[in-house]
């Protein structure tokens, strides 16, 4: 639960972020202590290291090879930054990225020493910073400099010298600003994630068309339904991570809005912090001005008659906490209205679309000389800026909070007054044409069942892992007043993604979608009542009735009171059907099968039939896919398959007999076979008794299924990447990304190899 994560320092939780700081740092520490003191007259702007890394050439320095590793990671990380339209921050950053590359292209044809020196982290902050680095297991350890050579924007062979800057920002301060960067480089990750999500829909789509002109069920489509379910919930799980550890870096970046007000707007950080120290008795820090910015937005992104909204107040109580006198608050007043008018029009909502609207516009564009267009914040990010401005999803779900504070918990939501937020589209040519769905329909049956129905009434299992979309939504309904996180943003962008992607699609999707989940609780309701007819039967005391009643309350998420849109598009859809496959299927089918041994009875006949050769593998297709499917199963064959002359022992001891009566039993087999007396009660019956009061082990679904081991245990030891070429993982091996790509990969590879056990009723075998 995202919710209730332990609280994590920077002592306790290693980072992209600060480990490429850490790097920066290391770097400068060596260039210092490697070169005579006299050469430096100030080692604390980044002019020193021109002069470090020219007399390390002149003199054949024999460089230790980890801190060329070092400074290729911090080169990497701040050319992606300065790849995007921000420049990699003001002209103090890109400048140290410049000094940077000159250090590579004269360090690295210096001889390195063949015995790797240890290098001890300088970061006071972070301890053992490399020891807990979990991206680690993706670093080529060999990497050597002949790998840069295809990567020559990064890492060119020869560069012009930089010409020394005079009075240049310090190295401490440029560190200390890196928070622009690491929300850049958190934004890209952001878009790059969204991409994968958008790229597995329109698979799904093309598929679709592909097998409906080959005349296929309807149902093929539910395997890429599900496919692209585990790239969003991976996807999803990877923002938390990657939000916590932002905020871990960078306190003052607690809200989206705080974010975007670093990014977007650092002239009006520089004209507040002027204002300040002109005006004001108390010193003001750069991030504390950000903070402020930020919550100036949020008053915007805010519904105006908010309780909790502070636009009222908000430039009144950051003057008072400052000193900052009257002319100076006036001044600042006159930001926050400029705020405001900027935030409306990076984000307009239909009911702002007015005439005044283009009027302000107008305005800001003659008082600035700058155009202010809409969704501009985040250019070069085509899948959550633009047409797809993630800030919009975040400014939508803070407006509607207002309406889930003032919907008394007893009371359902109903919809918005029709056409509040446009026209209801069918197939949405942009994402804005989607408001009426999301703000109408979409949201307030969200609310609903996060308070009346399934998601309310019950906790989900293993929700973090199956339904982190859900997670965040009843973090979301349960908090309004909370500032929107990313992690919940991003679940909801995912969800209006999905709908963008499959549009044309989208009512097939719902259709057949909540087809396959009807069947699987028609099927149960049959089962059961073939169940309770057999007079016979002993399963009606057995804990199968208990494990398929536990399953039965997942029913509720087809219940009609909720409308399609909500329940049904693309990644809940895919949601509810995960939840039926890996809870019901899989964690509740290995309950089942096998409550009271009839699974181990069958697959030790079976097997003994074919280490025998009395039956081959494929004359019979059911055994040979419970065989298949069971064979890694160490609660069933107690480790390996048994070969011959081991089975009865095995057998027993998997049954929960000990050692030696397992192979007493064993031995009064062989003697039954040929031809010795047969106890009173049978030989099975008197194994029964030597096993009464025992348990026997019973069947994980992580034992049978890998792609449940992956998803719902999050055990990646044994990921292999099969997909990237050494030229991607050397580019992309530091990313979060990178990490969910191969991630997910491993997971639908082997998802497709055990498909047969994923099938949640007939229609889709």
């Amino acid at each position: 639960d995202f919710g209730n994560i332990h609280p994590v320092t920077k002592s306790n939780y290693s980072s992209i972020y600060s480990c490429y700081k850490s790097a920066t740092r290391r770097f400068l520490k060596y260039m210092r202590d490697n070169i005579p003191t006299s050469l430096i007259e100030d080692d604390t702007s980044c002019n020193f290291l021109l002069t470090a890394a020219d007399w390390m050439s002149a003199n054949s320095q024999i460089l230790d090879p980890n801190v060329m590793k070092d400074l290729k990671l911090c080169i990497r990380m701040r050319s992606r930054v300065a790849k995007s339209m921000f420049g990699g921050g003001d002209g103090g950053h890109k400048y140290f990225l410049q000094v940077l590359v000159y250090c590579w292209t004269v360090l690295r044809i210096l001889p390195t020493a063949e015995r790797k020196i240890e290098v001890i982290d300088v970061e006071e902050d972070v301890e053992n910073v490399e020891d807990e680095n979990r991206f680690s297991p993706l670093i080529n350890e060999e990497e050597d400099d002949e790998d840069v050579e295809d990567d020559k924007d990064c890492f060119p062979f020869k560069v012009s010298r930089p010409e020394p800057r005079a009075n240049p920002v310090t190295i401490d301060e440029l560190l200390a600003s890196d928070d622009r960067n690491d929300a850049i480089l958190f934004l890209l990750s952001l878009d790059e994630l969204a991409e994968i999500i958008a790229g597995q829909y329109r698979v799904m789509v093309r598929n679709i068309r592909n097998n409906r002109s080959r005349g296929y069920s309807d149902t093929t489509m539910i395997s890429n339904l599900m496919d692209a379910t585990i790239m969003a919930n991976f996807s999803i799980q990877a923002v938390q991570k990657m939000e916590i550890e932002l905020q871990t870096q960078h306190e003052h970046l607690t809200t989206p809005c705080r974010l975007l007000a670093c990014l977007a707007m650092p002239e009006l950080t520089a004209e507040v912090s002027s204002i300040v120290r002109e005006r004001g008795t108390k010193q003001c820090d750069r991030h504390e001005i950000i903070a402020f910015l930020g919550d100036s937005m949020e008053c915007t992104f805010l519904n105006p008659s908010d309780e909790w909204n502070r636009m009222d107040s908000i430039v009144a109580e950051f003057s008072r906490k400052y000193g900052v006198d009257t002319t100076g608050s006036a001044q600042i007043e006159q930001i926050f209205v400029g705020i405001r008018h900027m935030t409306i029009l990076e984000v307009p909502i239909k009911p702002e679309i007015t005439t005044s609207l283009n009027r302000m516009r107008a305005t800001l564009e003659r008082e600035t000389g700058k155009p202010h267009k809409s969704h501009s914040w985040l250019p070069h990010m085509e899948f959550i800026g633009g047409d797809r401005a993630i800030h919009r999803t975040v400014r939508l779900l803070q407006m509607f909070a207002g309406v889930i504070d003032n919907c008394p918990l007893e009371n359902k939501l109903g919809p918005a007054h029709k056409g509040m937020f446009g026209r209801l589209i069918d197939r949405p040519s942009k994402f804005s044409d989607m408001d009426e769905l999301l703000m109408s329909h979409i949201l307030p049956n969200w609310v609903n069942v996060c308070r009346h129905g399934i998601l309310g009434k019950a906790k989900l299992p293993r929700s973090s892992e199956l339904s982190p979309l859900y997670l965040q939504l009843k973090s979301f309904v349960d908090n309004p007043r909370r500032s929107v996180s990313w992690s919940c943003a991003f679940s909801v962008h995912a969800v209006l993604t999905g709908i963008f992607e499959v549009a044309s699609e989208r009512q097939h999707v719902s259709t057949v979608s909540k087809m396959v989940f009807d069947n699987y609780f028609n099927q149960m309701q049959k089962s059961l009542k073939a169940l309770n007819n057999d007079k016979s039967s002993n399963m009606k005391k057995s804990s199968a009735m208990h494990n398929i009643m536990m399953v039965s309350f997942l029913e509720n998420f087809g219940l009609p009171a909720f409308e399609e849109s909500a329940m049904w598009n693309p990644l809940c859809a895919g949601t509810n059907l995960s939840i039926l496959d890996y809870f019901g299927n899989l964690e509740g089918g290995c309950a089942v099968i096998d409550c009271q041994a009839q699974l181990r009875i069958v697959m030790y006949l079976y097997h003994g039939l074919v280490i025998n050769g009395i039956v081959q593998e494929d004359e019979m297709p059911l055994l040979e896919i419970l065989y298949k499917g069971f064979k890694n199963c160490k609660a069933l064959w107690q480790g390996s398959l048994p070969s011959r002359g081991e089975l009865v022992k095995k057998f027993w001891i998997s049954f929960g007999m000990g050692l030696n009566e397992s192979k007493q039993m064993s031995k009064s087999a062989r003697l039954l076979a040929q031809g010795g007396p047969v106890s009173s009660g049978g030989v099975f019956a008197e194994g029964l008794q030597h096993c009464r009061g025992r348990t026997m082990k019973p069947i994980e679904p992580s034992e049978i299924s890998t792609a449940f081991r992956r998803i719902c245990d999050r055990d990646f030891s044994d990921v292999v990447d099969k997909y990237h070429t050494p030229e991607q993982r050397k580019r992309s091996s530091h990313t979060e990304q990178y990490v969910v790509a191969v991630h997910t990969n491993d997971t639908l590879d082997h998802l497709e190899e055990e498909i047969q056990l994923h099938s949640v009723n007939n229609v889709t075998k």
